[in-house]
């Protein structure tokens, strides 16, 4: 089984009156969190709306790594696989 690559989109609506340092640093606080700018529109003459796409690829199961973890975590001191 293949991973299944998906995208999630969101928008971001910004007054033009406020600048471009709060829509700089909403777009970096949003990048931190996957988020990379698709495009940026004009909504009239006092808005930008600007679109924004992240990779959610889900890796396939893998019944050998999911035995091992178990394993892993059933002869650890915490519980827990040290892996990652």
């Amino acid at each position: 089984m293949t991973d299944k690559k998906t995208y999630e989109h969101t928008f971001q609506m910004y007054q033009v009156k406020d600048g471009p340092k709060v829509m700089i640093e909403s777009l970096n606080t949003l990048g931190q969190e996957g988020w990379v700018l698709a495009t940026v529109m004009n909504i009239g003459t006092d808005r930008l709306i600007a679109f924004l796409v992240r990779d959610t690829t889900k890796e396939s199961p893998n019944a050998k790594k999911a035995d091992l973890d178990k394993t892993v975590a059933l002869w650890s001191a915490t519980g827990e696989s040290d892996e990652e």
